[in-house]
């Protein structure tokens, strides 16, 4: 029964980001490719799609996306010609704090009962399980 839980917010939380998202033109799987960016400037796509844990279609898509919205720009890495580095345009990174702000007041609104030592201990399981699931192939 836990993970019905778990299923019921993630679709809340989806579906308040597709809503808090529309201003920008961008879907729930494009955010996590500007926070990539943001702290690793110059990857490449394989990379963001490791780092993010989205499949190479997710970010292909999600990259092509992001380009056309002017968000990001790529350019072509000398050391491996047939990779392009990405990086975030100035209008990607101007996003940045407002991104930020959308999630954190999700987790003000849906955290809001909670003591400041609920909230730790529910940090530290949702690590835990996060990493139980990854063990899964």
């Amino acid at each position: 029964m836990f993970s019905k839980y778990i299923s019921i917010t993630y679709r809340q939380y989806q579906h308040y980001m597709r809503e808090e998202l529309k201003k920008y033109k961008i879907g729930n799987s494009d955010y996590p490719i500007l926070f990539c960016l943001s702290n690793n400037p110059g990857i490449c796509q394989n990379e963001v799609s490791r780092l993010t844990k989205l499949n190479k279609s997710l970010t292909s898509k999600g990259v092509k996306k992001l380009i056309e919205c002017k968000y990001l720009y790529q350019e072509d890495d000398l050391h491996h010609k047939q990779k392009q580095k990405l990086f975030l345009a100035k209008s990607g990174k101007k996003i940045i704090p407002d991104l930020k702000n959308i999630i954190t007041r999700w987790e003000k609104i849906i955290l809001k009962d909670l003591a400041e030592s609920e909230i730790e201990i529910l940090y530290k399981i949702m690590k835990k399980i996060d990493q139980n699931s990854m063990a899964i192939k």
